[in-house]
C-alpha cells in the first residue's frame, strides 16, 4: 500500500467506519462503490472550498492593490489583516483536499480524482424582434 498522510489515514478510517460484516440476503450492506462515492464527495467538497477560498484571496489582493493605488491607509491595513487571516485557511484547505484525494486514490486503486467539467451549454439569444419593432 502506498504511504499516505496522517490526515488521509484518519479520513480513510472515517470512511471505513461505514463498512459492515453483516451481509444481507442481497449481498454486502455497504459495497466498494458506496465507499468510493463517499470519498468522491469529500474530494468534491474540499475542492469547492479551496476554489472559494482562492477567489476570496484573489478578490482581497485586488482590493489591496486598489487601496494601495488610492493611498487609502485604512483600507490597506484592513485588507492586509484580512489577507493574513485567509492565507493560513488556504493552506489548511490545500492539506484537506490533498488528503481527500489520497483517500480517493486508495479506494479506487490509484485513480486520480478530477473535478468534472461542466457540460457546455449552447446559449441562444432571445428573440426580441417583435419587441424591437414595438419600441422603434
Amino acid at each position: 500500500m502506498t504511504t499516505i498522510s496522517k490526515l488521509a489515514k484518519m479520513k480513510l478510517e472515517v470512511i471505513n467506519f461505514h463498512t459492515t460484516d453483516r451481509p444481507s440476503a442481497d449481498g454486502p450492506v455497504i459495497n466498494d462503490n458506496f465507499l468510493q462515492g463517499l470519498s468522491r464527495d469529500a474530494c468534491y467538497t474540499s475542492n469547492n472550498s479551496l476554489t472559494f477560498k482562492k477567489k476570496q484571496l484573489a478578490d482581497s489582493l485586488a482590493e489591496y492593490d486598489q487601496a494601495f493605488e488610492d493611498k487609502n491607509t485604512y483600507a490597506i491595513e484592513r485588507t492586509e489583516r484580512w489577507i493574513k487571516t485567509l492565507q493560513p485557511e488556504l493552506e489548511e484547505l490545500n492539506v484537506r483536499h490533498k488528503a481527500d484525494c489520497e483517500v480517493y486514490a486508495v479506494l479506487t486503486g490509484g485513480e486520480v480524482w478530477q473535478p468534472k467539467k461542466k457540460p457546455a451549454t449552447n446559449v441562444k439569444a432571445a428573440n426580441f424582434s417583435e419587441l424591437r419593432k414595438m419600441v422603434s
